[in-house]
């Protein structure tokens, strides 16, 4: 089967699955995983619809051991859908009580079933009329209460999903004025949360430049190129205005100095960063960690203060002390020469 074949009973078999003719969907589909294994690339998303097939048609036995087989494949995305379909799966079932159905009587029609018609329909009759419904009245518009209320339940839903994670800021010196700052957000469920997804695909549109990396179930590493104090200050700041507003708050932007002085054999530097978090409200599970040069500093936020981290040292330039060695050697040479001249060896000639 060509790539062009397969490709046109994928979409004919994604069509039947979408107007419900699941064995129609079956049919297309279990030559193409045959031709597909599931360490394909084509592979798991081929078994994920033959599930949702196999799910609409009743085997819930095949669709299980689908997903088993998929909950181990590569694609973190596809293991995730697996293991929330196997959960489905397996849930246990509720046995409906008889209460909550009605059954019809049996009727016999017969010769006889006239007068037992009759009789029902004169105890039916004996029965009172249901009372009308009571009036309602026309539809209105909700209050602008209701409006603030259903803010204030998604704002605090945003906050506590947005919580369970921990922030890592690892600020590190490169040379004189460069800097590069590495983000390593990791979820404490072990899965990405919304607030992840949806602060991802914000820096993706407004911050350029930034490496995003899924280092792992639920965690991202987001790493900035190598830039001036200046630069970097400005892409801290966007960074964090972007997760305040993934999260529904307002955060002020961070501060970022660099002071250097330059002594010829090297450079004195001193850096300092300063977050504030005394607007942010309190967070469960939050933990916000900052630190300098791979942890040589290290300090933790903590929501409603101010946390500063600061750093000084030297850093040796290799121009300058390549050239005081050189200075040196051109001090000891002329002392030589001093030396052998009182010596009585004169300065030196060349060979006759």
């Amino acid at each position: 089967m060509s790539e062009q074949d397969a490709a046109l009973d994928l979409s004919e078999a994604e069509a039947a699955l979408e107007r419900g003719d699941y064995g129609q969907g079956l049919e297309l589909l279990l030559p193409l995983a045959e031709q597909h294994p599931l360490n394909s690339p084509e592979g798991p998303g081929l078994r994920l619809l033959m599930i949702t097939a196999w799910m609409g048609q009743g085997q819930d036995e095949q669709a299980i051991a689908t997903c088993r087989l998929l909950s181990r494949c590569r694609d973190p995305k596809l293991r995730q859908q697996a293991k929330q379909l196997l959960g489905v799966l397996e849930a246990p079932s509720l046995d409906r009580p008889e209460r909550w159905s009605m059954r019809m009587p049996q009727l016999e029609l017969n010769g006889s079933g006239s007068g037992q018609t009759s009789t029902m329909r004169r105890r039916r009759s004996r029965r009172p009329e249901p009372p009308p419904p009571p009036p309602t009245g026309p539809t209105r518009s909700p209050a602008a209460g209701f409006a603030v209320l259903v803010m204030a339940v998604l704002l605090g839903i945003t906050l506590l999903l947005s919580g369970c994670v921990r922030i890592e800021a690892d600020l590190d010196l490169r040379g004189p004025d460069r800097l590069a700052l590495t983000w390593d957000v990791r979820s404490t469920q072990q899965r990405p949360l919304p607030w992840q997804e949806q602060f991802e695909r914000d820096l993706q549109r407004e911050v350029p430049g930034l490496k995003i990396e899924q280092t792992g179930p639920g965690r991202q590493q987001i790493s900035s190129r190598v830039a001036s104090s200046h630069e970097l200050a400005q892409q801290i700041a966007t960074v964090v205005a972007v997760a305040g507003r993934a999260a529904g708050v307002s955060l002020p932007p961070p501060t970022l100095k660099l002071e250097e002085r330059n002594w010829l054999l090297g450079v004195q530097q001193h850096v300092q960063l300063m977050v504030d978090l005394s607007d942010l409200p309190e967070i469960p599970g939050l933990d916000v960690h900052l630190s300098l040069n791979h942890g040589q500093v290290e300090r933790t936020a903590v929501t409603g203060t101010t946390t500063e981290v600061s750093w000084q040292g030297w850093r040796w330039n290799p121009l300058g002390l390549g050239g005081v060695v050189i200075l040196m050697l051109l001090i000891s040479s002329m002392v030589l020469q001093v030396v052998r001249r009182k010596l009585g060896f004169g300065f030196p000639e060349l060979p006759s």
